[in-house]
């Protein structure tokens, strides 16, 4: 799994892992399976860090569909604002310096 540009600059935690999923799909709500699998890790570790960063306000629970809930983001958390602030900021700075070595993206 290659990592993010945000992962690369916060770490590579499982909690930090699940965010960064969770701002690449920003406005998305995803199973605890669909987070599970896109983030590598099992899904026991999912039912044990969902209800911590629910906890914190990272994330909520949205809505179900038959007996599965589905989560999103919550954008309106601080810690998540300065993250997705960061993301922008790598991002710009990672495409300028690909804009000066002449590599067309």
């Amino acid at each position: 799994m290659k990592k993010s540009i945000l992962l690369e600059t916060i770490g590579d935690t499982i909690e930090n892992r699940i965010l960064d999923f969770f701002i690449e799909g920003k406005g998305l709500d995803y199973s605890k399976k669909d987070i599970a699998d896109n983030c590598k890790i099992s899904r026991p570790t999912v039912y044990k860090m969902l209800p911590k960063l629910e906890k914190e306000g990272l994330v909520k629970a949205t809505r179900n569909i038959g007996r599965i809930q589905l989560y999103s983001l919550n954008e309106k958390n601080e810690k998540i604002k300065a993250l997705i602030g960061l993301e922008g900021i790598l991002l710009k700075k990672s495409f300028e310096d690909v804009s000066k070595i002449g590599v067309r993206v």
